[in-house]
Protein backbone atom coordinates (compact mmCIF):
# COMPACT_ATOMS: atom_id res chain seq x y z
CA UNK A 1 0.00 0.00 0.00
CA UNK A 2 1.38 3.28 -0.83
CA UNK A 3 1.70 5.93 2.25
CA UNK A 4 -0.60 8.89 2.56
CA UNK A 5 1.70 10.99 2.02
CA UNK A 6 3.01 9.56 -1.34
CA UNK A 7 1.48 13.02 -3.58
CA UNK A 8 3.43 15.33 -1.31
CA UNK A 9 6.99 14.88 -1.48
CA UNK A 10 8.32 14.07 -5.18
CA UNK A 11 12.04 14.90 -4.36
CA UNK A 12 14.37 14.73 -1.77
CA UNK A 13 17.37 16.94 -2.04
CA UNK A 14 20.19 16.18 -0.41
CA UNK A 15 23.30 18.14 0.79
CA UNK A 16 26.46 16.53 -0.18
CA UNK A 17 27.56 16.93 2.94
CA UNK A 18 24.66 15.19 4.71
CA UNK A 19 25.39 11.74 2.17
CA UNK A 20 28.82 12.16 3.57
CA UNK A 21 28.08 12.13 7.14
CA UNK A 22 25.10 9.57 6.74
CA UNK A 23 27.70 7.32 5.56
CA UNK A 24 30.69 8.16 7.84
CA UNK A 25 28.08 7.97 10.65
CA UNK A 26 26.28 4.86 9.65
CA UNK A 27 29.96 3.24 9.17
CA UNK A 28 32.73 4.62 10.84
CA UNK A 29 35.70 4.04 8.07
CA UNK A 30 37.56 0.79 8.70
CA UNK A 31 41.16 0.65 6.97
CA UNK A 32 40.20 -2.57 5.73
CA UNK A 33 36.75 -2.00 3.80
CA UNK A 34 36.25 0.43 0.33
CA UNK A 35 35.01 2.93 0.75
CA UNK A 36 31.96 2.00 -1.88
CA UNK A 37 31.23 -1.04 1.23
CA UNK A 38 30.19 1.81 3.42
CA UNK A 39 27.27 3.22 1.06
CA UNK A 40 25.20 -0.29 0.78
CA UNK A 41 22.41 0.91 3.41
CA UNK A 42 21.90 4.08 1.96
CA UNK A 43 21.88 3.16 -1.91
CA UNK A 44 18.93 0.48 -0.55
CA UNK A 45 17.19 3.53 1.34
CA UNK A 46 18.16 5.35 -2.58
CA UNK A 47 16.49 1.93 -4.35
CA UNK A 48 13.26 2.13 -1.84
CA UNK A 49 12.64 5.96 -2.56
CA UNK A 50 13.26 5.57 -6.28
CA UNK A 51 10.46 2.89 -5.81
CA UNK A 52 8.12 5.16 -4.59
CA UNK A 53 8.77 7.01 -7.27
CA UNK A 54 11.00 9.62 -5.62
CA UNK A 55 14.10 11.45 -7.06
CA UNK A 56 16.95 12.31 -5.39
CA UNK A 57 19.10 15.74 -6.38
CA UNK A 58 22.29 17.24 -4.63
CA UNK A 59 23.14 20.68 -4.18
CA UNK A 60 26.75 21.31 -2.67
CA UNK A 61 28.99 24.61 -2.08
CA UNK A 62 31.48 22.37 -3.17
CA UNK A 63 33.12 21.67 -6.52
CA UNK A 64 31.41 19.86 -9.20
CA UNK A 65 34.55 17.44 -9.34
CA UNK A 66 35.07 16.78 -5.59
CA UNK A 67 31.46 15.60 -5.19
CA UNK A 68 30.87 13.34 -8.46
CA UNK A 69 34.40 12.45 -7.56
CA UNK A 70 33.39 11.29 -3.81
CA UNK A 71 30.09 9.69 -5.01
CA UNK A 72 31.50 7.62 -7.31
CA UNK A 73 33.99 6.25 -4.60
CA UNK A 74 30.86 5.58 -2.78
CA UNK A 75 28.94 4.04 -5.24
CA UNK A 76 26.80 6.64 -5.35
CA UNK A 77 26.92 9.15 -8.23
CA UNK A 78 24.14 7.09 -10.77
CA UNK A 79 21.82 7.39 -7.68
CA UNK A 80 20.88 11.03 -8.20
CA UNK A 81 18.85 13.37 -10.74
CA UNK A 82 20.35 16.29 -10.62
CA UNK A 83 23.79 17.27 -8.82
CA UNK A 84 24.29 21.33 -8.33
CA UNK A 85 27.74 22.50 -7.09
CA UNK A 86 29.86 25.53 -6.81
CA UNK A 87 30.99 26.66 -9.72
CA UNK A 88 27.03 26.30 -11.92
CA UNK A 89 25.78 29.32 -10.15
CA UNK A 90 26.69 33.02 -8.98
CA UNK A 91 25.19 32.35 -5.71
CA UNK A 92 26.12 29.78 -3.09
CA UNK A 93 24.80 28.89 -0.22
CA UNK A 94 23.00 30.40 1.35
CA UNK A 95 21.79 31.75 -1.23
CA UNK A 96 18.59 29.76 -2.40
CA UNK A 97 20.12 29.57 -6.08
CA UNK A 98 21.13 25.85 -5.56
CA UNK A 99 18.18 24.51 -4.64
CA UNK A 100 15.82 26.95 -7.10
CA UNK A 101 17.67 25.40 -10.15
CA UNK A 102 17.47 21.92 -9.14
CA UNK A 103 13.88 22.40 -8.37
CA UNK A 104 13.38 23.74 -12.31
CA UNK A 105 15.51 21.53 -13.35
CA UNK A 106 13.23 18.46 -12.06
CA UNK A 107 10.27 20.09 -12.88
CA UNK A 108 8.73 20.51 -9.28
CA UNK A 109 7.22 23.12 -7.14
CA UNK A 110 8.55 23.38 -3.55
CA UNK A 111 6.07 22.13 -1.66
CA UNK A 112 6.56 18.42 -3.46
CA UNK A 113 10.41 18.50 -2.25
CA UNK A 114 12.13 18.35 0.31
CA UNK A 115 15.85 19.75 1.23
CA UNK A 116 18.21 17.71 3.94
CA UNK A 117 20.93 19.75 5.02
CA UNK A 118 23.70 19.83 7.74
CA UNK A 119 25.44 23.42 8.07
CA UNK A 120 23.27 26.72 9.01
CA UNK A 121 23.62 28.04 5.45
CA UNK A 122 22.27 25.21 3.96
CA UNK A 123 18.75 25.29 6.40
CA UNK A 124 18.91 29.42 5.28
CA UNK A 125 19.36 28.27 1.52
CA UNK A 126 16.25 25.75 1.72
CA UNK A 127 14.33 28.04 3.72
CA UNK A 128 15.04 30.93 1.14
CA UNK A 129 13.73 28.69 -1.50
CA UNK A 130 10.47 27.72 0.22
CA UNK A 131 11.33 24.21 0.84
CA UNK A 132 10.21 22.24 3.91
CA UNK A 133 14.19 21.37 5.55
CA UNK A 134 15.51 18.57 7.52
CA UNK A 135 18.28 19.60 9.17
CA UNK A 136 20.87 17.63 12.08
CA UNK A 137 19.74 18.49 15.95
CA UNK A 138 22.97 19.80 17.04
CA UNK A 139 23.54 22.14 13.85
CA UNK A 140 20.34 23.29 12.28
CA UNK A 141 17.86 25.29 14.74
CA UNK A 142 15.71 26.78 11.92
CA UNK A 143 15.16 23.48 10.25
CA UNK A 144 11.40 22.32 10.41
CA UNK A 145 12.55 18.78 11.34
CA UNK A 146 15.41 17.25 12.86
CA UNK A 147 17.04 14.05 11.84
CA UNK A 148 19.96 12.74 13.38
CA UNK A 149 20.36 10.00 10.63
CA UNK A 150 18.08 9.41 7.22
CA UNK A 151 19.30 5.50 7.08
CA UNK A 152 18.18 4.62 10.78
CA UNK A 153 14.65 4.59 10.26
CA UNK A 154 11.57 2.87 8.18
CA UNK A 155 12.50 4.91 4.81
CA UNK A 156 8.54 5.06 4.82
CA UNK A 157 7.35 5.50 7.95
CA UNK A 158 10.23 8.63 7.81
CA UNK A 159 8.27 9.80 4.52
CA UNK A 160 5.52 10.03 6.39
CA UNK A 161 6.21 11.56 9.80
CA UNK A 162 7.89 14.36 7.62
CA UNK A 163 5.21 14.87 5.57
CA UNK A 164 2.61 15.12 8.54
CA UNK A 165 4.65 17.60 9.72
CA UNK A 166 5.41 19.53 6.00
CA UNK A 167 1.24 19.00 5.86
CA UNK A 168 0.91 20.88 9.07
CA UNK A 169 3.22 23.68 8.59
CA UNK A 170 3.38 24.37 4.85
CA UNK A 171 -0.58 23.99 4.09
CA UNK A 172 -3.54 25.78 5.30
CA UNK A 173 -6.20 24.63 7.05
CA UNK A 174 -9.67 24.80 5.89
CA UNK A 175 -11.89 25.63 8.63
Amino acid sequence: MVPESYWLTKVLIFDFDWVIREVSHAHPMPDHLETSSLSVGLKETFRMLRSYEIRLAMTSNETQKKVVEELHKLNLAEDFDCIRCAEELPSLKPSPDLHINVMETLGVRPIKAIALEVAPEGVAAAKAAGLFCVGTPELSREADYHLKSFTEHPVLHLLEQMDRVKRARLIPRVH
